[in-house]
C-alpha cells in the first residue's frame, strides 16, 4: 500500500498554528505531556521552548519518522521515542498509562489493511473507523487525567457529519470544551481540503456529566489569516453551552449559522422533511462505463462514455415487470436522473441499460446497488448528493435514478411541487447549510430540514409559482428569476416571520425523552421509588387466567416494553431484575405514575407480571470494564409478580412499536 495513504501525514509547519496550540494548554512543570503522531518533532520543538526538561512522550508509526526523531531527540533523556500505532497500542487501548497534556496534528482518513481494520472495528466498536482522526481524538482523550487538557488540529467534518454523532456525544458528556477554532484548510501550509475545513479543538477531561453539560463552549471564525489565531479580539466569537449542542438535531454543532436557523432546526414542534416524506439514495450499476450512456458527446463528463443509440431510447412508460424485470425489446435504455446542480428540470441527457439481461447481471453483480427500487420510476425531487453554494431539486417525472442523486418522495404526492419550490429557496440553502456545512448531502440531512405546514393559501400561491417556472423552463423560457425571487420572499416570511403559517392542530407524536435533564435533577437519586403494597386485598379477574400471588390494584399504571431477543431468557424464566430502555424513551409516558411493567416477547406477546421498585438513569453497559456514563439509558428495577395470563396475550404496541402506557384494568378487558 502507497505509504502517503498509510500514514496520511500533514506535518504542521505554521508557527501561529504551533503558537495557539501550545499556548492553549497550561502547561505545569510536572506534567507528563504526549504527541500521539510526533511526525517531524514541531510540536516538541514548541514545548521545549517554553520548558527544556518537560516530560515528553513521542508516539510515531512512520519508522523513517522515529529514526528522525531520535536522531534528533539523542541524549534528550526527557523525551521518550516509541514506535508504535497509537490507535492499537495497549497503554492506549487499556487507559493504563495517563496523561496531563496531549497535543498533535493525528492523521486524516489514513488506509488501514483488512487486519487493521479488523482491529479498530472491535476496539472502537461504537465509532465511524474509517476516519482515523476521530479515533484518535477517542483514544487520547480518554487517556487524559481528570482535569487534563488536549489540544489537537483536525477536519471540522466531525462536528456536524451523522457519522461522527457518537465521538461527539462522548466529547460534550465526558470533557469541557474550551474553544473550538475553525479556519480554512489553505491556512495549513500544503495543504487544501475541498471536503472539509479545519478545527483546532481545545478541551479538559472531567467526569462530572452535569458540569460538563453547562460548560459554555467558546467557537471562534472568520479569520483573515492565520496570523489572527494567536489574537483572542481577532475573528467572530460566539459562545454556545454543551447542553443546547448535544440536544439539538443530530448533537451537531450549528456554527455555520444565525440564530434563527438554529432555533429552527433544534425546535422540537415543527416537523421535519422526514416525517412528511420518503428520503432515498438511488440505483448504481456497478459499472457505468457499460451500462450508462449519454446522448450526446457534448454532455458534461461525457467523454468516457459511448453515446446512447436514438433507436434504443425507450419512450414509452414502464410496465410494471418491465420496472423490476426489465425491458425484453431493444429499446431498452431509459432515462436516469443524476447529479449536477440543475433547477427544476433535467433534461434527459443519461440513459441506462435496462434490458432483462442488464437486470440479470446488476442482480448477480457485487458492486451494482439496487438499493430503494421501490422508488425507482416514480414521481419525486431528485438532490444532488454534492451542491455547490446553493441547494438544488428537480423533478424526478418518473424516471430512474442513480446514486449522485438523493431521491425526495413525498408521502401525499399534492406536496410534490410545494417542496420543489421550497428546495431551490434561499432558506432551505440557509437551513442545509447549518445542517451539513459539508459539501456532501446524504438522505440523512435532508430528513432533517424542518418542514413548516403552510396554510392553504400559501401552499397554492408556491404551487402557482412553481407551475409557472416548470411551464417556462420546459418552453425553453430561462426568464424565471421574477419568479424565484417571489419563492424567496414566501420562504423567508414563512420561516422567519410564520406568515403564511398552517394553524390547523397536527397529530401529537411522542417526542423522546431528554435523559440529560433527568441528569441534572436525578444524577444521584431514583426518579420513582415506589414502596411495595401488601394490603390485604383480594382483586379477582378470572383464576383461570391470573396466576399472580401478590394483591393487584386495576387502577395502576403498567408499562409494556419491546424486550430484545438477546434478553427474552431472562424474562421467559421470570429472573430479570432489571430492564434498560433503548436511546429514545417517549416523553409521554409519567414516569411518576407508572407501577407495574410487562415484558412484550416479540411474536408472543405479553403474559408475566413485573413491579416497578425503582425507575433510575443508568448507562447501558453498567459496571462492565467499557462502561460508556454518556451513553444513558433509562433504567427500570424490577420484581416479578406472577403470571397475569395462562399463556400470552398479543397487544399493540402504541408508541413507536416498542412501547404501551396503559393499566392494569385497560389490559385485562380488552
Amino acid at each position: 500500500m502507497n505509504e502517503a495513504l498509510v500514514y496520511q501525514a500533514h506535518y504542521t509547519k505554521s508557527d501561529p498554528i504551533l503558537n495557539y496550540m501550545t499556548g492553549m494548554l497550561d502547561f505545569h512543570p510536572h506534567d507528563s505531556i504526549l504527541e500521539p503522531c510526533g511526525g517531524d518533532g514541531v510540536f516538541v520543538d514548541k514545548i521545549l521552548e517554553k520548558d527544556p526538561k518537560a516530560n515528553i512522550c513521542v508516539f510515531e508509526l512512520n519508522p523513517k519518522a522515529v529514526q528522525g526523531l531520535k536522531d534528533k531527540y539523542r541524549g534528550e533523556e526527557n523525551i521518550q521515542i516509541k514506535e508504535t500505532d497509537t490507535l492499537l497500542d495497549e497503554s492506549i487501548t487499556s487507559c493504563s498509562t495517563r496523561f496531563d497534556k496531549i497535543i498533535g496534528n493525528p492523521p486524516y482518513g489514513a488506509r488501514n489493511d483488512e487486519k487493521k481494520k479488523g482491529l479498530l472495528n472491535k476496539l472502537y466498536a461504537d465509532l465511524y473507523t474509517k476516519e482515523s482522526y476521530t479515533l484518535f481524538l477517542y483514544a487520547c482523550t480518554r487517556c487524559l487525567n481528570e482535569n487534563g487538557e488536549l489540544s489537537f488540529i483536525i477536519p471540522d467534518t466531525f462536528l456536524s457529519l451523522h457519522r461522527h454523532l457518537a465521538i461527539r456525544k462522548y466529547l460534550l458528556t465526558n470533557t469541557k470544551i474550551k474553544e473550538l477554532a475553525l479556519f480554512p484548510s489553505s491556512f495549513f501550509p500544503g495543504i487544501n481540503f475541498g471536503y472539509a475545513n479545519l478545527c483546532i479543538i481545545t478541551l479538559k477531561k472531567s467526569s462530572n456529566v452535569a458540569q460538563n453539560l453547562r460548560n459554555e463552549i467558546s467557537i471562534r471564525t472568520n479569520f483573515k489569516t492565520v496570523d489572527e489565531l494567536e489574537i483572542d479580539e481577532c475573528g467572530t466569537k460566539k459562545t454556545v453551552s454543551q447542553k443546547e449542542v448535544i440536544e439539538g438535531v443530530g448533537s451537531a454543532f450549528i456554527f455555520n449559522s444565525t440564530d434563527n436557523i438554529a432555533e429552527l432546526i433544534n425546535d422540537d414542534s415543527i416537523q421535519k422533511i422526514g416525517d412528511i416524506a420518503n428520503c432515498v439514495t438511488g440505483f448504481y450499476s456497478g459499472n457505468d462505463k457499460d451500462y450508462l450512456h449519454p446522448i450526446s458527446p457534448k454532455i458534461k463528463n461525457a467523454k468516457k462514455y459511448i453515446c446512447a443509440n436514438p433507436e434504443s431510447i425507450h419512450t414509452f412508460s414502464l410496465t410494471d415487470k418491465e420496472k423490476v424485470c426489465g425491458i425484453a425489446a431493444a429499446d431498452c435504455l431509459v432515462p436516469v436522473v443524476k447529479g449536477g446542480n440543475i433547477e427544476y428540470i433535467k433534461p434527459n441527457h443519461w440513459f441506462m441499460d435496462w434490458s432483462t439481461k442488464a437486470i440479470q447481471e446488476y442482480k448477480s453483480s457485487k458492486k451494482c446497488r439496487l438499493q430503494n427500487s421501490d422508488y425507482y420510476f416514480k414521481n419525486g425531487i431528485g438532490i444532488p448528493m454534492i451542491r455547490s453554494s446553493k441547494l438544488t431539486g428537480s423533478l424526478i417525472e418518473g424516471r430512474l435514478f442513480d446514486q449522485s442523486i438523493v431521491g425526495v418522495f413525498p408521502k401525499d404526492d399534492r406536496w410534490i411541487l410545494y417542496l420543489l419550490g421550497f428546495f431551490n429557496s434561499a432558506v432551505c440553502t440557509e437551513l442545509i447549510n447549518a445542517i451539513n456545512p459539508s459539501t456532501n448531502n446524504s438522505a440523512n440531512y435532508i430528513k432533517k430540514i424542518p418542514f413548516i405546514v403552510p396554510s392553504d393559501e400559501t401552499k397554492s400561491h408556491v404551487e402557482e409559482l412553481v407551475g409557472e417556472i416548470v411551464s417556462r423552463l420546459k418552453a425553453g423560457d430561462k426568464q424565471i428569476e421574477h419568479k424565484k425571487t417571489e419563492l424567496d420572499e414566501v420562504f423567508a416570511n414563512l420561516y422567519f416571520q410564520r406568515v403564511g403559517a398552517s394553524h390547523k392542530t397536527s397529530k401529537i407524536i411522542p417526542k423522546q425523552l431528554n435523559f440529560l435533564d433527568l441528569f441534572d435533577q436525578y444524577s444521584d437519586n431514583p426518579i420513582v421509588e415506589n414502596c411495595m403494597v401488601h394490603e390485604d386485598i383480594d382483586v379477582t379477574y378470572g383464576t383461570s387466567q391470573t396466576h399472580c400471588q401478590l394483591p393487584i390494584d386495576s387502577s395502576k399504571n403498567v408499562l409494556i416494553c419491546n424486550v430484545k431477543k438477546d434478553n427474552w431468557e431472562q424474562y421467559l424464566d421470570g429472573s430479570a431484575k432489571i430492564y434498560y430502555t433503548g436511546k429514545k424513551f417517549p416523553a409521554t409516558v409519567a414516569l411518576n405514575k407508572l407501577y407495574y411493567f410487562m415484558p412484550y416477547i416479540s411474536g408472543k406477546g405479553i403474559r408475566d407480571l413485573y413491579y416497578i421498585k425503582i425507575a433510575r438513569l443508568g448507562c447501558r453497559k453498567e459496571g462492565q470494564e467499557n462502561e460508556d456514563k454518556s451513553d444513558l439509558r433509562l433504567v427500570f428495577d424490577i420484581e416479578r409478580v406472577g403470571q397475569l395470563f395462562n399463556d400470552y396475550k398479543k397487544v399493540k404496541l402504541e408508541i413507536w412499536r416498542t412501547f404501551t402506557d396503559t393499566t392494569i384494568k385497560s389490559i385485562l378487558t380488552k
